[in-house]
């Protein structure tokens, strides 16, 4: 019996592996597709949260009716309305957002308004058209929703 020794020299020519050209184009090829869907990525991600300073809004909302059915009267004692409060702030529950409460357009006795305002250097005070909700005592929520998509 005799084995062939001679190595096939057709198949041993070509190195196994990437060229750099190979490789330069697939990092292209990622970096375009990162372009495109960091953004959208970024903009799922700052809706997310905005549902923190929906859940906030409507909380405190609640409980100021709750403490105006018990008291006649609406308070902007932020203290009385469930909210995260620190150094004297009220925050929402993840703290993307500052809570004020303030008198509506009749006072504070029969109308308020509550605001959640997005923290400076937050990534919520990169949102577009997004960064100040309120609601008030009528029910009216702002940014307008049948116009906005902060809602």
């Amino acid at each position: 019996m005799r084995f062939n020794t001679q190595k096939n020299t057709a198949c041993m020519s070509r190195n196994s592996g990437f060229t750099l050209t190979e490789l330069m184009v697939t990092v292209a090829i990622v970096a375009v597709l990162s372009m495109v869907a960091y953004p959208s990525f970024m903009d799922s991600v700052r809706k997310s949260k905005r549902t923190d300073a929906q859940t906030a809004l409507t909380r405190a909302s609640s409980n100021l009716e709750r403490f105006f059915a018990t008291n006649g009267r609406y308070t902007t004692d932020a203290t009385q309305l469930g909210l995260k409060i620190e150094d004297g702030a009220a925050y929402t529950d993840n703290g993307h957002y500052t809570v004020a409460v303030t008198a509506g357009t009749t006072g504070i006795g029969s109308s308020y308004v509550v605001t959640a305002t997005a923290k400076a250097g937050d990534m919520q005070a990169d949102d577009e058209g997004c960064t100040v909700l309120a609601v008030d005592s009528f029910g009216r929520r702002t940014p307008d929703p049948t116009a906005s998509r902060c809602w």
